[in-house]
């Protein structure tokens, strides 16, 4: 089971984006869902927009883990049911191949994610082609003058960069606020130029995995300090201390991602409706929806 998912975080992430979600128990399996208001063109980048109530099985932060855990088939079957048994429209992201054949399914954004082979941040910059090094020490020196200031509180001017970003999006689901950034028991690592703040990135460690959550940019300042690279660069160096096995860099902006040694994992979505007609409909439409990455293999590291 995924940490999102335990009873521990869930009374910190049911309300991140104000409305109530739902926890299911069941006999073998457990699902979070919630309702909210969808483009059902998401993945066309905007060129249409059909905005329908949809209830997501789905973690309410909104993040690349799934909204069901299930140790069994047992445990798939008795989610599916439940997944059925629901009216209207019913959107499963992020979830694993064990649902083909019981819902319609589409390709949605993948995660990219880094396996932590390296005994130090140092280590993992010497592995680095020297192309890769180079940008990255660049952009490093560009941060020379920045405040780094980890388990920073959350504010109001924090936010204001976290719907930056949010409305740059091209993949915009739901939008947290503020109080879940303040609530949940993450890291809040703050940059910052002569106390006004360039940007912000909030990250989870646990069983091994660290998960980058959400960031916040100022736009204005991103080219003058490398400002993403260089969050993403602290992510990385974090991870790599705090020994974890993975670093999961999240969805979105796989390019700069791929570029520092991450991989892609691929992640699905699946879609039901109560009606019968609907359904059928769906299995011919949505492979048409799906999101289609297009990237090269980038060879960041000498091996």
């Amino acid at each position: 089971m995924n940490s999102f998912l335990t009873p521990e975080i869930w009374p910190t992430i049911k309300n991140a984006h104000g409305d109530e979600s739902q926890r299911v128990e069941l006999e073998e399996g457990l699902i979070i869902s919630y309702m909210a208001k969808l483009n059902l063109f998401t993945f066309l980048r905007g060129r249409h927009a059909i905005r329908l109530p949809i209830r997501v099985v789905g973690v309410p932060p909104s993040l690349s883990v799934p909204g069901y855990h299930a140790d069994s088939e047992k445990g798939i079957q008795q989610i599916a049911a439940w997944v059925s048994s629901q009216k209207g429209h019913t959107l499963m992201l992020n979830a694993d191949h064990r649902f083909e054949g019981h819902f319609a399914k589409l390709q949605t954004l993948p995660s990219v994610v880094m396996e932590n082979t390296f005994s130090s941040f140092e280590d993992y910059l010497a592995k680095l082609r020297s192309h890769y090094r180079y940008r990255f020490m660049k952009a490093r020196r560009r941060f020379e003058t920045v405040t780094i200031t980890e388990n920073h509180p959350f504010d109001a001017s924090l936010y204001a960069l976290y719907e930056a970003v949010y409305q740059r999006s091209a993949y915009p689901l739901v939008k947290n606020t503020p109080e879940f950034f303040g609530r949940f028991p993450g890291t809040i690592t703050a940059f910052h130029v002569m106390e006004k703040p360039i940007g912000f990135c909030q990250y989870h460690i646990a069983d091994g995995v660290l998960t980058f959550m959400f960031c916040g940019l100022d736009y204005e300042a991103l080219k003058t300090y490398d400002t993403y690279l260089n969050l993403l660069l602290h992510l990385v160096e974090c991870g790599i201390k705090a020994g974890v096995k993975t670093i999961d860099l999240g969805q979105t902006t796989e390019e700069v991602k791929l570029k520092l040694g991450g991989t892609l994992k691929p992640l699905n979505l699946y879609y039901h409706h109560h009606h019968p007609l609907m359904n059928a409909l769906a299995k011919c439409v949505i492979p048409f929806l799906s999101y289609r990455p297009k990237h090269p293999n980038y060879h960041v590291f000498k091996a």
